[in-house]
């Protein structure tokens, strides 16, 4: 009878699974575990696994680590509670135990390439870098089509060896494959982020001209900010005509893109002063002053959201009404929890805003989704 009873309690947890019903498997996974027939037995470590897995897909992580604080394994563990507990093991951080699982499920399937990858990857984590680069080009070429896990696996290892030009382009052949993948979003942005970081550090190791850096550090935060690679452009030209006729003075880039980027910026929705000396690690006062010498010495042409609406009469064109709005796109950030898409964030901004016209608002609701698909937010 008690071999019935958990024959059905698993089936119990295996529809719910399959339903999506985490109530439901969970309840019968507690059921399981207080029975006490399959303590110390791999029914036990099954269910404490999956347990786990169920910690893990709400956020639990320290409900996760607790039940695994004193796991052993009860006789020889099967093939589905070996992939499983690599994958448990994975999510946290514990890679050399998620290693063994791993090792020994190949041994079992040793042509599992979704196994294979996911070795790689744990090969990567501990470091051992050759040996992950030989296990994920090996499965790459098993493949029968590019699989953008692998290619997002290969560009970390390229990341991890400042080779970052080739680390995009393999990101970007993911991202192709897997467009709506928030990992790779995010791993695009990260990638973005060390760039300007190495343009950051080539200063102060190099010594590089100002002249050269700045450009390429506002193009990477300009980016990394939701703007299109236009504005970049429009910034490296302002910045080409600036010195054409200064020299740029100190010792710090930061300054000078924080104040690049607000003088290209300010003609649409944009960060305020306050917010872009926080992203650049910059004093206000630097940001300002240096900004009223870019003013002084370049004209910066307006977009052309602001040259049509300046000819409506367009009252975004106070500096008051561009510095509500821009306060509430650059507010986004902290209430995408509440968003669904896209859409759901550009109608929280309308419920702040009133757009002036119908042309107003597709620019900001373009504006809301490119900041949307670049920040890497949920679908």
């Amino acid at each position: 009878m008690e071999s019935d009873k958990i024959s059905w309690l698993w089936r119990q947890v295996e529809e719910a699974s399959a339903t999506g019903d985490a109530d439901k498997a969970r309840e019968s996974l507690e059921r399981l575990l207080e029975d006490a027939s399959v303590r110390n037995t791999p029914d036990e470590n099954l269910a404490v696994l999956e347990m786990c897995r169920l910690d893990l897909d709400c956020g639990e992580v320290g409900s996760a680590a607790g039940r695994l604080s004193s796991f052993k394994w009860h006789g020889v563990p099967g093939a589905a509670a070996l992939l499983l507990a690599a994958d448990v093991f994975l999510q946290l951080d514990l890679f050399e135990t998620s290693l063994e699982s791993l090792e020994s499920y190949l041994k079992i399937y040793p042509k599992d390439v979704d196994a294979s990858r996911k070795k790689g990857l744990v090969l990567l984590m501990l470091h051992r870098d050759d040996d992950s680069e030989r296990i994920l080009l090996s499965v790459a070429r098993r493949e029968r089509y590019r699989v953008a896990s692998t290619l997002t696996y290969l560009a970390l290892l390229e990341a991890k060896r400042d080779r970052l030009e080739e680390s995009l382009h393999l990101l970007l052949q993911a991202k192709e494959l897997a467009p709506y993948d928030e990992k790779i979003e995010h791993s695009l942005l990260r990638i973005e982020s060390l760039r300007v970081h190495m343009r950051r550090s080539a200063i102060e190791k190099t010594d590089l001209p100002l002249a050269d850096v700045v450009p390429g550090m506002t193009a990477g935060m300009l980016g990394l900010h939701g703007y299109s690679p236009e504005v970049a452009r429009i910034a490296a030209d302002a910045w080409s005509r600036f010195c054409a006729v200064n020299i740029p003075s100190g010792r710090k880039p930061e300054t000078w893109a924080a104040a690049l980027e607000y003088a290209v910026t300010r003609g649409g929705p944009h960060f305020t002063q306050e917010q872009l000396a926080g992203e650049y690690g910059v004093s206000v006062s630097q940001l300002r002053g240096h900004y009223q010498i870019l003013r002084e010495s370049v004209k910066f042409t307006q977009t052309n959201l602001l040259e049509r609406l300046a000819t409506e009469g367009s009252d975004l064109l106070r500096d008051t009404r561009m510095e509500e709005i821009a306060s509430i796109l650059a507010d986004l950030s902290s209430h995408s929890g509440e968003f669904q898409n896209a859409s759901d964030a550009a109608a929280w901004v309308f419920e702040r805003v009133t757009p002036v016209d119908e042309v107003q608002r597709r620019e900001i609701e373009e504006f809301v989704a490119y900041i949307w698909r670049k920040k890497g937010y949920r679908e």
